[in-house]
This record gives structure tokens, C-alpha cells and sequence, in this order.
């Protein structure tokens, strides 16, 4: 059936692109005129249209609230950082002149273990507002993340850090509690520590004691009033069509070429095939079934992809007793029984018609942390007799039904949650019929668009959830810490909403964090891939390549791009040929 439907899809895409040449054919056979050529408009002059898949919740680098995908380039556009991460995965200055440098001024280590880095921002920085950007706003910055109020105290780098203080009106040191070794550029994704407008914000901030925190979370900074450091300025913000933005003259890293982005909103794959084809729209960061118009393009040269690895497929078991129903997935035999039914490179193949990769751990072989991945890492592969054992082991056997039963009688269903995004449903109803063909009922259940972004409801969910997360390894690592379990207590804002807890995990976790020795880092990413893959908290099930479609009069977009780096990183280079 998900064949089926992605067939149709395929045919539908096919339909536009005849009906787009067909006009094209029509309009090259009317009679030829004589025209004096205009010149081509240049870059500043002309507005490059880019079709996203999501509004964004927020515009903010580092958001207080959760947008259930990701939104990256998106949340790039207006904003800058300390460092830009490169197409190769590589720190680079952009709001700062240059980087600390280990074991000089500018990152010292103390003997009990502390650190003291020292930052000093480029020259003559202002917000989009005009007003000057300084250190102070780097010290409001802290102030706000460590709020415990607001969800993200715990989490990298705020909870590391004691103390930041300026120098002056351009520079600030960090004190930091603990080794901390990514200090010198603090702009990795999801350990982003930005600035934020302390004139803008502080009033708000200084009253969430009256208002509460909520106040805070929806004021209208963070939508349609927000003012960052970035390439591009916020001109208008129409929700649920568009944003409209204009190229920032201030950016730390100059002007950008192109004088204005028009951001559309819009999931539908035959509008942005559509609109690529006849040049409405320029670039389409995350373009589903792409493969038609890249057929087209490679016969005309007018356009080409990058394809990426975009997200990081999993499935996440609840694992807190309290929300937790049926109970036998609490056994860690009955998680590694359910990870035996799965045919991962079958789901791959009817599902994404081959575009991803297969994978048995968090962790792309072919990232930053790729060498941590070896055969000492237990894995699960398609095996329904080993399943049976395993499930035997836990208690549970096969009744006349061929259902799965314990002491108390048959085990009751198993749901298998997921988002309304499509490919999510098509992959949940393939798992719950092999869930089912292999002894344990379940259950289907779909989270409305609208609910979508409710943090408790993707959180409270009693089975299984299928989950898209970022495809870095070490934001995978990270998210499935003690500290990140979401809950009432951090506004159900954390990424481990399966809510896994392992003190051994944990502590390896920490010395990730606080070790500056690469090597030393790489084994402890192997020990925590262990410790996930023998007590199996999530089911890994594939990397999702995504696709990221540029017209051929943009130039300037990097043709590859590492895990951990933004398609938009040198956006301000972009310009029209």
C-alpha cells in the first residue's frame, strides 16, 4: 500500500512536469520579435524566493520552545552566532573576530578543573534595530536560558557555565564550571549559546516573577517582532503564507549579495516542483520526491541538488512506568525483541525508495563521530526466531490466537504513534502490521498537524513513538540524557520524551562533555553506543537523505554539506548569475 501511494505521488509530479514543458514548448514556438535585451537585474535588486516546508514557531537560534522539525535554515536567515559552522563541519568567526585558542589568554585551564575563555566581538556590531550589540547582551543571554523557569538550565552549554562578565564594550569572558571542549565556537547546533536583545527582552524577562513564564515564552519577540544579528532582517511576517526579508547592511560578515529572500510556507512536493520549473521559486531546502525534476534537470542544467543527510529515523519506547502501556516494554528483552521484527532495509526501500541509510546505531558511520562506530556495539538485525526467544526469555509466549500472552493473559495492544507527516504514517502502519504478524497487537494513532508541536502530547505517548531527530550523532547522544527527559518540570521541552534514565550513560555523557581530547572522545561515544544498544531505550531505523533543490542562477550554495553544518551557513555569499 505506502508503494502504492508513493507510485501516485511519483505519477502526479511526472503530470506537473509535462504540463510545465508543454507551456514552455508553447511559448518558445510564438513568433519571434525584435527586442533590444534589458540587462539582468542584479543580485541586490532582484528577491530570491525560497519555499520551506514549515513555518517556523520562532525565528530564535536557540528556541524555548520545541518545533517538532527541523527548521535550520529557516532560523539561519536573521540570525548570527559567535562562530558559523562550515560546509566541512568546522567552526568559523562570525560575530567574533577570531576563536579562543587552547592553552593561550583567551581559553585558560585551571588546576581545580575550571576553565576562562575569552571572546572579543567584531567592531561596530548592531542588532537589526540599530541598536549596538555588546557584551551585555551575552550575559542577559545567560540569564534567561539559566532561568529554570523557561526549561533550559540543564542543558549544554548553560549548565556548564558559572559566569559570563564583560571587559569592556567589545569583549567578555566565560567562566566555566567544568571543562567544557566545544568553548571556542558555542554554535553547534542545540548547544547554541546567542545573544539576545537585553532592551528589548529584559522588561519581559524581569517580569515572568508577576506574569509567569508563559508570558515570556509568547511574547511577540519571538515571532513576528524579532529583531536578531543575522544576514537578513525581518521586514514582514504574514502567518501562515510568508516571511519577507531584507538583506542586512550591519552582518558581521558584510552585506549579503542578494537584496531579499522571500520565505514561502508549503509541504505540498507538487507546488515546489511547480514552482522550481518555472523559476517562481529558487530554492526549496527540503524538497520531498525530488527525483522527477531531477531527471529534468539533469537533460536541461537548469537546476541541481544537494542532498544531505537530514534527519535521524527512530523509533522511541516509553519508559516511564506511569505513562507506560502495555508494561513488557520495560523489559529491555521485549525493546531488543521488538528490534529483531523490524526489516529496516525493507522500510528503506518501499518507503524512501532507497533514499537513506540504513543504521544500527544514532551515529552516521560517515560523521564527525563515525570512528566510534565498531562490531563491539551490539545490534538487532531482522530475525522474527530470535525474537520469539527473546520474547520467550521475558516471560511471554504465543498463544492458539498466535498472539503474544503473559501470566495475566494477553498482552494488551501496543500503539504506535507518530506525527500526520506521511512518510511517518506510511512507516508507523508498516511497523504495526509486522508488530502484529509477529504476536503483539497494537494499535495506530496519529498526532494531529495542529497538536504537533505540543510538547506533552508528543511526550505522554503510552507505546512507541516514531520519531525524526537531527542527524548529528552528538545531539542524538545528547538528547538521550537524564537531563533532557521532558516533563512538566522544564515544560515538557526535552528531547528524551521516552524518558530513558541511565546513571552509567550519564556519567560517560558528562566526560564527553568536559574531555578535550579527541581520541579519548571517540571511546567514550563507542561506550555510550553500547550502553544504548544493550538496554535499547529507541529502535534506530535509517538516516533520511534529504534534498535540497537550487535553481542554476543562484550561486554560491555549497554542493556538499557535513552533518553538522547549515545549507545556509555563507547565505550572505549567495547571488543570482
Amino acid at each position: 500500500m505506502a508503494a502504492t501511494r508513493m507510485a501516485g505521488a511519483r505519477w502526479a509530479l511526472r503530470g506537473i512536469l509535462l504540463v510545465s514543458l508543454a507551456a514552455t514548448s508553447c511559448a518558445s514556438g510564438a513568433p519571434a520579435t525584435t527586442a533590444v535585451p534589458a540587462a539582468a537585474p542584479t543580485s541586490e535588486a532582484r528577491t530570491m524566493v525560497a519555499l520551506v516546508g514549515q513555518e517556523p514557531p520562532t525565528m530564535a537560534s536557540r528556541a524555548l520552545t520545541t518545533a517538532g522539525t527541523s527548521l535550520r535554515f529557516q532560523q539561519r536567515l536573521p540570525n548570527a552566532l559567535l562562530a558559523v559552522i562550515d560546509d566541512q563541519g568546522f567552526a568559523k568567526p562570525e560575530l567574533l573576530e577570531s576563536l579562543p585558542a587552547l592553552n593561550t589568554a583567551t581559553w585558560q585551564i585551571f588546576p581545580d578543573g575550571t576553565m576562562q575563555t575569552t571572546y572579543t566581538l567584531r567592531p561596530n556590531l548592531t542588532w537589526h534595530d540599530g541598536q549596538p550589540l555588546t557584551p551585555n547582551d551575552f550575559i542577559f543571554s545567560l540569564r534567561v536560558y539559566s532561568s529554570p523557569d523557561l526549561g533550559q538550565a540543564n542543558q549544554a552549554p548553560i549548565a556548564q557555565i558559572a559566569d559570563v562578565a564583560a571587559i569592556d564594550a567589545q569583549r567578555f569572558t566565560i567562566t566555566w564550571k567544568r571543562l567544557y571542549p566545544d568553548a571556542d565556537n558555542l554554535s553547534d547546533i542545540y548547544r547554541e549559546f546567542p545573544p539576545l536583545p537585553q532592551h528589548l527582552l529584559g522588561p519581559a524577562f524581569d517580569g515572568i516573577p508577576i506574569a509567569g513564564a508563559e508570558s515570556f515564552v509568547s511574547h511577540s519577540y519571538w515571532t513576528q517582532d524579532y529583531v536578531g544579528v543575522g544576514p537578513y532582517r525581518i521586514e514582514r511576517w504574514q502567518p501562515g503564507t510568508r516571511i519577507d526579508l531584507v538583506r542586512f547592511e550591519g552582518y558581521a560578515l558584510g552585506a549579503p549579495k542578494i537584496g531579499r529572500i522571500e520565505m514561502r510556507f508549503g509541504q505540498d512536493a507538487n507546488v515546489a516542483v511547480a514552482g522550481l520549473l518555472s523559476g517562481a521559486v529558487h530554492v526549496a531546502p527540503s524538497l520531498d520526491s525530488g527525483e522527477v525534476i531531477r531527471e529534468e534537470w539533469a537533460r536541461t542544467k537548469a537546476g541541481w541538488f544537494m542532498d544531505t543527510l537530514s534527519s535521524f529515523v527512530y523509533m522511541s519506547f516509553q519508559l516511564r512506568p506511569e505513562y507506560a502501556n502495555p508494561s513488557a516494554p520495560l523489559d529491555p528483552r521485549v525493546r531488543k525483541a521488538i528490534a529483531h521484527v523490524v526489516d529496516k532495509q525493507t522500510l528503506v526501500d518501499t518507503i524512501n525508495d532507497g533514499q537513506a541509510i540504513v543504521t544500527e546505531t544514532p551515529v552516521w558511520t560517515g560523521s564527525l563521530w563515525g570512528p566510534a562506530v565498531d562490531s563491539s556495539i551490539p545490534v538487532y538485525l531482522h530475525d522474527l526466531r530470535a525474537a520469539e526467544g527473546l520474547m520467550n526469555q521475558a516471560g511471554f509466549s504465543k498463544g492458539a490466537d498466535r498472539f503474544y500472552q503473559g501470566p495475566d493473559g494477553r498482552l494488551a495492544p501496543l500503539e504506535v504513534v507518530s506525527t500526520a507527516a506521511p512518510d511517518k504514517v506510511q512507516l508507523s502502519d508498516v511497523l504495526g502490521d509486522w508488530f502484529k504478524t509477529a504476536g503483539l497487537d497494537t494499535t495506530r494513532r496519529t498526532i494531529p498537524s495542529a497538536q504537533s508541536r505540543d510538547n506533552e502530547v508528543r511526550s505522554v505517548y503510552p507505546g512507541v513513538l516514531v520519531v525524526s531527530g537531527n542527524a548529528s550523532g552528538d545531539v542524538s547522544l545528547t538528547n538521550l540524557g537524564s537531563a533532557t527527559i521532558s516533563g512538566p518540570n522544564n515544560r515538557w521541552v526535552g528531547s528524551n520524551r521516552g524518558g530513558w534514565s541511565s546513571a552509567g550513560y550519564d556519567r560517560l555523557l558528562t566526560a564527553f562533555n568536559t574531555t578535550l581530547d579527541r581520541g579519548e572522545r571517540v571511546g567514550q561515544v563507542r561506550q555510550m553506543l553500547r550502553i544504548i544498544n544493550e538496554e535499547m531505550p529507541l529502535v534506530p531505523l535509517n538516516f533520511g537523505l534529504g534534498k535540497e533543490a537550487f535553481v542554476a542562477e543562484v550561486k554560491g550554495p555549497s554542493t556538499k554539506i557535513a552533518p553538522e553544518a547549515n545549507t545556509a551557513w555563507n547565505i550572505h555569499a549567495w547571488e543570482f548569475h
